[in-house]
């Protein structure tokens, strides 16, 4: 094997994720406001369906952290600081902010100690990906000796037939009527890293053999290319027929559909002759926009709803662009604070830097109820 080297595509990648999860929250939140921006039934339907096709940021996430430990680490030991320094920039800061996110919650000290409870250990805010993975994080240091020995093929088929089936359990059956059962079937079924099992896989077996994975997007590249409209297809038929009704990332379709789009990314990036500055950016900056960028969303929302305006679709981008924009300033003035990565995470390096660091990982979806504070 080749020594390792920047791997350019997943700047554009991880930048791509980032900004479709803002996009997809900052559409979630114009439809909660659907009648009052004067959104007809067409133009509901219409992003109601785009917010669908985005949720495959969060597994994407995965592939993408999961690609990069597998390859940055496949010709060398993996050093002792691995998870301290991962704790250190990423943990922390997931930690501040679920004491952030509980803060409106603060009316009683029971809600708000159970709430800071739930955000802390469950993960009950959109920083729940955190959880997520670290357990991969566990789970690359205790496997990566056998995955390599293991056969590729056999070992993503099995991984499949796992995320599928659990998927499949909480999409089709219905909540048993026990203690909690509800919650459990709603929400909790998003942290065990069942869920998400063929992402770190898939990922796995494309950084570890990142040469053969190339010349894979080379040999199929007209399935890889067409693959994700029939995947969109799928989804929206499933979803729009309530065949599968669930509005999450956690739909049993999306293994396909993040598959899909995560290999058309990656071959498409892989034809840019440079990533653009703005995509490079933008990905040094994703850690910090996804734990702030609910928080802007929230606050501009607040503030319509004392002064609404009927400004139909251009509510979405006024979101989307100012919840983007104000984290990243935030993010780079936190961080002149020598402390700031400890509460915000460190911005991530650029193409220039060197090779083998991995800027922190990032991602959520669309909640239910946004104003509820429960990620979906």
């Amino acid at each position: 094997m080749q020594n390792s080297k920047m791997i350019n595509e997943l700047f554009a990648l991880r930048s791509i994720a980032c900004l479709s999860i803002v996009f997809l929250h900052a559409v979630g939140i114009a439809l909660e406001s659907s009648g009052t921006l004067g959104l007809g039934t067409g133009t509901a339907y219409f992003f109601d369906s785009v917010n669908i096709f985005l949720y495959f940021g969060t597994p994407l996430f995965i592939f993408i952290s999961e690609l990069l430990i597998a390859y940055s680490y496949r010709n060398k030991k993996i050093p002792g600081h691995f998870l301290s320094k991962r704790v250190k920039y990423i943990f922390l800061p997931f930690l501040f902010m679920a004491l952030f996110y509980s803060l409106p919650y603060m009316s009683s000290f029971s809600e708000w100690s159970t709430k800071l409870f739930l955000n802390a250990i469950i993960g009950d805010f959109h920083g729940y990906f955190v959880l997520i993975i670290f357990q991969f994080y566990l789970l690359h240091l205790l496997l990566h000796r056998f995955l390599k020995k293991w056969n590729p093929k056999a070992v993503l088929l099995i991984a499949f037939i796992i995320n599928a089936g659990y998927l499949a359990v909480f999409n089709f059956i219905s909540p048993p009527l026990i203690m909690h059962g509800e919650y459990l079937w709603t929400r909790f079924y998003w942290v065990p890293f069942l869920g998400w099992i063929f992402y770190f896989v898939l990922g796995y077996y494309a950084g570890y053999y990142y040469e053969s994975f190339l010349n894979f997007l080379q040999k199929y590249k007209q399935i890889i290319l067409a693959a994700p409209v029939f995947t969109t297809a799928l989804l929206l038929f499933l979803y729009h027929s309530d065949l599968l009704a669930v509005h999450s990332s956690k739909r049993v379709d999306i293994i396909l559909h993040t598959t899909a789009v995560a290999l058309f990314l990656f071959y498409v990036t892989g034809r840019m002759k440079k990533v653009p500055d703005f995509l490079v950016r933008i990905s040094q900056y994703s850690f910090g926009i996804y734990l702030l960028h609910m928080f802007f969303i929230s606050a501009i929302d607040f503030l319509y709803q004392q002064y609404p305006l009927q400004l139909g679709p251009a509510y979405i981008f006024i979101l989307f662009i100012f919840s983007t924009g104000l984290s990243v300033v935030s993010i780079y003035y936190i961080n002149q604070w020598k402390y700031g990565k400890y509460f915000i995470g460190k911005i991530g390096v650029g193409t220039k830097s060197a090779a083998g660091k991995s800027p922190a990982p990032v991602l959520t979806e669309k909640r239910t109820s946004l104003r509820e504070e429960a990620v979906k």
